[in-house]
């Protein structure tokens, strides 16, 4: 779940993360700004989900940065932070899905996250840098075959793109295995990657249309996209490693580096 808190206040947005967190945490990515501007910068790229809103705020007030924020992403839900609460009647006009009145306990922001308008699509957290790991709830997914899950892992890499099972057939086995076998494996992979997945809520990340294979990023919440994307703190955790168990990893670790 993203989560963007927005006060002028540096005391309030500290004590509204920690408090968040104790709720959340650490399966949440929390973005915080001081100032309306920053906060509609950060949802025209992230797609936040939650948004946590002083309502007075010096230039642009919480009740602007609502409607500008619905306006860039629909789906947002706002959540109005107020020491009066006499702006909760306006807010509904916004179509905000709830508010709280400073200070908020973890209680109050469980209730709020508890009631959001729009319900928020949970991702699978996916470690790209470094070793290759997918989490569910902060909890590692188990693959009994190693080849699923290293399947997985390249279907990840390709952030959506399409490959047929020849190719992964090429890519999972070396050429001493027989072709005949290398595809009933592939195919066993990927009923082995659905099954799992379809368990935990996700049976529509894998794609597979007659011999094509795919992956829907939109349910992942990858480290390797969001350094592709500019992200700040992604590129903070890429230390030169990517997907180090797996030797065709490799080349995309060469471009990697020269993005840096």
């Amino acid at each position: 779940m993203k989560i963007l808190i927005v006060d002028d206040e540096a005391g309030a947005v500290e004590v509204l993360e920690k408090r968040v967190r104790e709720v959340l945490g650490d399966s949440a990515r929390i973005f915080t700004a001081r100032n309306g501007k920053d906060a509609l910068e950060i949802v025209r790229k992230e797609q936040i989900d939650v948004m946590f809103l002083d309502v007075e705020m010096p230039g642009t007030n919480g009740l602007d940065v609502a409607r500008k924020s619905k306006t860039l992403y629909p789906k947002t839900n706002v959540i109005l932070c107020t020491a009066y609460e006499q702006y909760a009647l306006k807010a509904w006009d916004l179509f905000i899905s709830g508010y709280i009145v400073k200070p908020a306990s973890p209680g109050d922001i469980r209730k709020a996250l508890g009631h959001l308008r729009t319900p928020v699509v949970e991702r699978l957290r996916v470690q790209c840098f470094g070793y290759f790991d997918i989490f569910f709830r902060e909890e590692s997914v188990m693959f009994k075959r190693s080849g699923s899950r290293e399947m997985l892992a390249y279907l990840v890499s390709l952030r959506g793109a399409t490959v047929t099972g020849g190719e992964l057939c090429e890519i999972l086995h070396d050429e001493s295995v027989d072709p005949r076998l290398k595809r009933a494996r592939v195919r066993k992979y990927a009923m082995e990657i659905r099954s799992t997945l379809s368990a935990l809520g996700f049976d529509d990340v894998l794609r597979h249309t007659r011999d094509h294979y795919s992956i829907n990023p939109t349910r992942l919440d990858c480290d390797y996209y969001r350094f592709l994307d500019g992200d700040k703190k992604a590129k903070e955790l890429f230390q030169g490693e990517f997907m180090r168990q797996y030797s065709w990893g490799e080349a995309i670790l060469a471009r990697l580096e020269t993005m840096q």
